[in-house]
């Protein structure tokens, strides 16, 4: 007779944190991630952006993961589009904005609803079949003087 087990998420035994995640990450490290990210998005710099976020999103609570998540395959299908892999452009956009669009209008102070209308500008043109010129889309913050981290 066997005896069966309720199925449980792969664990990193040392941390006893699911696969793939890792600790919380002090506010103050966390917001200069978040920051470099942004920055580094703004200077089109995808995939490096990408990598900032990722960082993050293996470390946040789940409420905030879709979040990040989104922000990376929005970079990701920024990063497909400036090697002109117009299939992987499309896809990784459309997938990103879907997980942003939760956290409109504005997100750890910055204009999520801007983000949005401009990679949906670029996935217009994509699913049309075009090769869209890319004019680097731009993350600007809601309230940079004040700091505000407010949905």
């Amino acid at each position: 007779m066997t005896t069966e087990t309720p199925s449980t998420p792969p664990t990193d035994t040392a941390a006893g944190l699911p696969r793939g995640r890792t600790a919380p990450l002090d506010r103050v490290e966390a917001d200069r991630l978040f920051r470099d990210g942004v920055a580094l998005f703004n200077g089109a710099r995808y995939w490096h952006a990408h990598e900032a976020w990722e960082t993050l999103w293996r470390a946040a609570e789940d409420q905030e993961r879709p979040f990040y998540q989104g922000l990376i395959q929005v970079a990701a299908g920024l990063f497909h589009l400036q090697r002109r892999n117009t299939r992987g452009a499309r896809n990784k956009l459309g997938e990103g904005v879907e997980k942003l669009r939760p956290y409109e209008p504005v997100h750890l102070g910055i204009f999520v609803n801007e983000l949005i209308g401009r990679a949906d500008r670029v996935l217009v043109e994509l699913r049309a079949g075009h090769t869209p010129h890319l004019i680097p889309p731009v993350i600007r913050y809601a309230d940079a003087a004040r700091g505000d981290r407010s949905r």
